[in-house]
């Protein structure tokens, strides 16, 4: 199924098109670097994230929505925009309770 945008639709029921999180992403001050996503879903916020070159930190409780949004902002790391500059490889860390 395709949103109205003919973006396909993605693999979380409330995934947001990557578009309208690059917009968001875009309007914060350039001093901003880090983007933190607390309900990470499918890591739509970390996709557009990494390809307005920012880092990102991403939080997610499921553990299908966190490899599928792993999976995704490797992706779009492993396909750098052209005039972005990329930032340094993730590093996944685990919470000790």
């Amino acid at each position: 199924m395709l949103r109205q945008n003919n973006e396909p639709r993605g693999d979380h029921p409330t995934q947001k098109p990557i578009e309208v999180m690059r917009w968001c992403i875009g309007h914060l001050p350039e001093d901003a670097r880090t983007i933190l996503d607390p309900f990470m879903g499918s890591g739509t916020t970390g996709v557009a994230a990494v390809k307005l070159g920012r880092k990102f930190t991403g939080i997610e409780i499921e553990p299908k929505y966190f490899d599928i949004a792993c999976r995704r902002i490797a992706d779009a790391l492993a396909r750098p925009d052209l005039f972005v500059e990329a930032p340094k490889p993730p590093k996944q860390e685990t919470l000790s309770l």
